[in-house]
């Protein structure tokens, strides 16, 4: 059995908080930029994936981090990020699993995401 079903153990709960201050932290380096480390790079790939897996393990981004939200909508607007992410997701899907709202937006049958503005 993994932390993921055990979302109230102390310890997924401390993972859950400590993701939720690094977010915060992410979401301040957009203040005057739209990419992590100035222009499209490999910080935002990264981290694309990692929030993925998290917001998929309950340590979700929320409204306290506009601008990383923003991030992740423009990022998942990236064509290689929708055909990367959008297999994932049907994989995901075919394997019975619960998927992000973001995430499955990127499946073939989902219409396709409207802009976002930046923050």
């Amino acid at each position: 059995m993994s932390l993921q079903d055990q979302l109230q153990d102390p310890v997924a709960v401390a993972a859950r908080e400590a993701s939720a201050l690094f977010y915060l932290k992410m979401d301040g380096l957009l203040a005057d930029r739209d990419y992590l480390a100035g222009a499209y790079s490999f910080a935002d790939i990264a981290f694309y994936m990692a929030q993925l897996f998290g917001e998929r393990m309950g340590a979700a981004m929320d409204g306290r981090t506009p601008r990383l939200l923003a991030w992740r909508e423009r990022l998942s607007r990236r064509p290689a990020v929708r055909r990367v992410a959008g297999a994932m997701a049907a994989y995901l899907q075919s394997q019975g699993r619960p998927l992000p709202a973001f995430l499955a937006a990127m499946l073939p049958s989902s219409p396709p995401m409207a802009p976002v503005e930046r923050a």
